[in-house]
């Protein structure tokens, strides 16, 4: 689903180039704030200490306060002049991006852009968008099945390896934080039902998969019609 759900949206990106509608943000998000966040949950800068983040951050918030006319006006991704971003582009009708993943997809957008080559700054702008966009699963991990023990309330007090087996078995509503699961159950469920009513049709309508889809286990084959009619011909 990421991986199908991600091309359509960087199709989708390209297609509606230059003529977005918008989604304004309930309250304008300081870019400063969210790329430092982003790069404080990177694992990658584990070892940059929090100076040189802060730095990295005011690097990048400039390289897109400086490009904000362009991504407004070919992607309406909206940054104000005192740099907050306030408006998202609306990729695919009905549906709204993750919010939990904007930090890392404005820290791709200060990063990753090819700034200075046109058709490289299209391309990776719209790929970046894509990802941003593209149907990632909760953060939350799914409380179904056995992924149920992971939000019991007591598992890290446990006092033997066999009360933990036995603990973790259980599904005591006592044991749980049900706020959290809740929450979970919710994601996953509105991940689910966007599956079905907004990726799926709009796969039908808009999806141009590409050739190597066909090789790398995105799609799998099981009929085909040239072989299905040589079978019914000798029947």
């Amino acid at each position: 689903v990421v991986t199908v759900s991600k091309e359509l949206m960087y199709q989708q990106a390209l297609c509606r180039f230059g003529n977005f509608n918008a989604i304004q943000l309930s309250e304008p998000a300081p870019l400063r704030e969210l790329l430092t966040m982003a790069l404080k949950d990177d694992e990658s800068m584990s070892d940059v200490n929090e100076k040189e983040k802060l730095e990295i951050a005011e690097v990048n918030t400039e390289i897109l306060r400086e490009n904000a006319e362009m991504i407004n006006e070919y992607f309406s991704i909206h940054i104000d002049q005192g740099g907050n971003l306030t408006r998202l582009p609306v990729v695919l009708d009905q549906y709204t991006p993750d919010m939990d993943r904007l930090p890392e997809f404005m820290l791709t957008l200060g990063n990753d852009i090819a700034w200075d080559v046109e058709k490289e700054c299209f391309r990776t702008a719209a790929a970046a968008i894509g990802n941003f966009y593209a149907l990632h699963p909760p953060i939350l991990p799914n409380p179904s099945g056995k992924g149920i023990r992971l939000y019991k309330k007591n598992k890290d007090s446990m006092e033997s390896a066999g009360q933990a087996d036995n603990d973790l078995t259980s599904t005591d509503e006592d044991d749980m934080d049900q706020e959290l699961v809740a929450e979970a159950e919710a994601a996953w469920a509105q991940r689910e039902w966007t599956i079905q009513h907004v990726l799926f049709p709009s796969m039908r309508l808009f999806l141009k998969p590409p050739k190597s889809m066909a090789t790398d286990g995105t799609f799998v084959q099981i009929a085909s019609l040239d072989k299905l009619y040589k079978i019914f011909e000798r029947c």
